[in-house]
């Protein structure tokens, strides 16, 4: 017909259109047979789509357009979602994984050869976008799904760094491949990061042992410190120049004390009074305190203080401890749970290396993290996250492209297709959420999906991204600290020696995080069918196993954990929690294990309280040292820096006064 494409792009389209269930493939005859599967683009409207419709004298005539059309994705008939939960029950999860994976990898890979190919003939401008548009939201699924998700090598998945960098190897030749995979190196890695389970699954109504278990949550209240409204008032406001951190621990117990009881909770700091002890440090986080950072590193830093307080609560809950009240004794918790992840705040290995005190916080964040690893590992303890806002997106692609082929192959009756690209835009949360609950009665058994894990090093892009086999991680650490030690005695670089210096190698906690730890993460359905304004969390925990040595078997660490953490959940039990963010215009509904609420509801009363404590220990320092000199009729000229200097030497001398000889040999060694 006097077409100019190669035979090849035609093939291209024709991979890119059967892992989109468009077409469904027969590989079995040579050669390859297709047949219509799914009619898509009759029934679902995609964002690309819209934006060529929209109008540029009138391009709010497309927003009520594409809510409807949202609507619409979210009103799939919740027969749909049950049969597919019941198809995905029969389904083996490793298997599932790395059919996605490949079907993936294969469509982005035409997706680059078609747009090439596109490319050289000078076709139209627009749709040419529309295709790298489409190439880099592929890649962007690949990476969180491939490297964030699953932390799997170069040597199973190869992924380019760019669309850009991508095309430009096949310019140069058609026959080069930007995109790579290897089935058998893909199945090896997915047998320590996926469960040997169905996808889906019914938890065992087994009963539960009497486990102990504490929640943690932390809070941080800002301010700026301000001579605003009364004279010599010093108050806290709300520009963040100062926060002041706190964390709790709550566990399922109640103690009785004269005849009372009263929920068993720790805290840190205990008491107001103790802010200022170095076991509390990153208690109070001023900028003043800082002047080596930056004012983002700062902003960053107020986050990694509070990480910082619920580590040492996590490690206390984990270790035998009294209560304040009463002096009562608790016993080490067989499970905690904590409001948010497990993975560290800050895990940037250049932070870590930071000689600043930013750096100083993130060491104290991945020491501690260790120690925590190590609890877990040695005492038979279970540390879980409690996820309120998954942003990573493993189960939602897979189950997606599941969907999409099961759509094409007419698995269901009434599935007449899925809009895949469209789903994929859907947080794990939202899709995991339905699927679970769809018809789900009260009465009704558990269900999960299997066990995802990931390695540490999935956590930090630069390792992520570049994860080779032949050279792991800790290696390039290593070979680094070579090279920065190297430098610093021939003169060429004066900067990080202390670090490198001081670096331990293979005993450094980094490296043991590196070299040891895992994250597994799930869904779980323990409640009757949500809506789309309830969500279930994420719940993962810690597993310690070796990452990069053969005979490390993380899937089958994780099990014990997994049965101790739903065990505690079924004694705590869930519900609907209220939750208002900063980032969000309006409070959300979750779903949260109930002890995790109490221990929220704790902490929030708490730092209330150590705010309204420290402002008033504030006030009554200036109002001592400036008002009683104003009552005499004496008028007050400004200080100078000298006398600011002694009124703080003053001020410090009557502290360590107050609380006595121990800490004044703390703080003066």
């Amino acid at each position: 017909m006097g077409d100019e494409v190669t035979p090849e792009a035609y093939q291209n389209i024709a991979r890119r259109l059967v892992h989109r269930g468009v077409l469904v493939a027969n590989e079995d005859v040579r050669p390859i047979k297709y047949k219509v599967g799914q009619n898509i683009d009759g029934h679902w409207l995609e964002e690309e789509e819209l934006a060529a419709w929209v109008s540029d004298e009138y391009p709010l005539l497309a927003l009520p357009i594409w809510k409807e059309s949202q609507r619409q994705l979210r009103d799939i008939p919740e027969e749909v979602w049950i049969l597919l939960r019941e198809k995905l029950m029969a389904e083996p999860a490793r298997d599932l994984f790395q059919k996605a994976i490949i079907s993936y990898c294969d469509y982005f890979d035409a997706l680059l050869r078609e747009i090439s190919e596109t490319s050289a003939l000078a076709a139209d401008a627009r749709e040419l976008s529309k295709q790298k548009a489409e190439a880099r939201n592929g890649l962007l699924l690949l990476r969180g799904l491939a490297q964030y998700g699953l932390g799997l090598s170069l040597e199973a998945v190869s992924l380019p760094e760019s669309v850009e960098l991508a095309l430009e190897k096949l310019e140069v030749s058609s026959s080069a491949r930007p995109v790579t995979w290897d089935e058998n190196r893909l199945r090896e890695e997915l047998s320590l990061r996926v469960t040997d389970e169905k996808f889906m699954t019914e938890v065992e109504n087994s009963p539960a042992d009497r486990w102990l278990v504490a929640a943690v949550d932390g809070s941080t209240k800002g301010g700026v410190l301000s001579f605003l409204g009364e004279e010599t008032d010093f108050y806290v406001g709300h520009a963040p120049m100062i926060s002041i951190n706190t964390s709790i621990g709550q566990v399922n117990r109640k103690i009785v004390v004269d005849g009372k009881e009263f929920p068993v909770f720790m805290r840190l700091p205990e008491k107001p009074e103790d802010i200022q002890q170095r076991d509390n440090r990153y208690t109070v986080m001023a900028k003043l305190f800082y002047p080596d950072l930056s004012d983002a590193q700062f902003m960053h830093s107020l986050w990694n203080a509070m990480e910082a307080l619920q580590c040492r609560t996590t490690l206390r809950a984990l270790s035998r401890w009294h209560t304040s009240k009463g002096s009562v004794e608790i016993p080490p918790a067989d499970v905690v749970l904590r409001d948010g992840t497990t993975v560290p705040q800050d895990r940037d290995f250049n932070h870590y290396a930071d000689e600043t005190r930013y750096g100083e916080i993130v060491r104290d964040i991945i020491s501690n993290n260790w120690e925590i690893v190590k609890k877990c590992q040695a005492d038979a303890q279970t540390v879980g996250g409690i996820v309120k806002n998954a942003q990573l997106r493993v189960f939602g692609p897979v189950f997606n492209w599941y969907a999409s082929q099961l759509a094409a192959k007419k698995g269901l009756s009434f599935l007449e297709s899925w809009p895949l690209a469209a789903m994929n835009n859907m947080p794990d949360q939202v899709l995991l959420t339905r699927l679970l609950t769809a018809g789900r009665n009260k009465t009704d058994r558990w269900a999960r999906t299997c066990l995802v894990l990931r390695p540490f090093h999935s956590t930090n892009p630069p390792f992520a991204t570049q994860y080779r086999l032949s050279t792991p991680p800790p290696e390039l650490i290593l070979k680094r600290r070579d090279r920065e030690l190297a430098s610093h005695d021939t003169g060429a670089s004066v900067g990080s020696h202390r670090f490198w210096r001081d670096f331990r190698g293979k005993a450094d906690p980094y490296m043991q995080m590196l070299n040891s730890v895992w994250y597994a993460n799930f869904f779980l359905a323990s409640v009757p069918r949500l809506d789309f304004e309830r969500y279930l969390p994420r719940i993962e925990f810690l597993v310690a196993s070796p990452v990069y040595d053969t005979g490390g078997d993380p899937v089958t660490a994780a099990r014990p954990h997994l049965e101790r953490l739903i065990g505690a959940l079924r004694q705590t039990g869930f519900e609907v929690s209220t939750e208002h963010s900063m980032y969000r215009d309006k409070s959300t509904l979750e779903v949260l294990p109930s002890l995790v609420t109490r221990a929220h509801d704790t902490v929030k009363i708490w730092a209330q309280e150590l705010l309204s404590r420290v402002d008033e220990y504030l006030s009554a320092v200036l109002t001592r040292v400036i008002s009683a000199k104003k009552a005499r009729g004496v008028r007050i000229r400004p200080f100078t820096k000298e006398e600011f200097r002694l009124l703080h030497e003053a001020l410090k001398q009557e502290r360590l006064r107050l609380v006595g000889s121990s800490e004044s040999e703390e703080l003066n060694p």
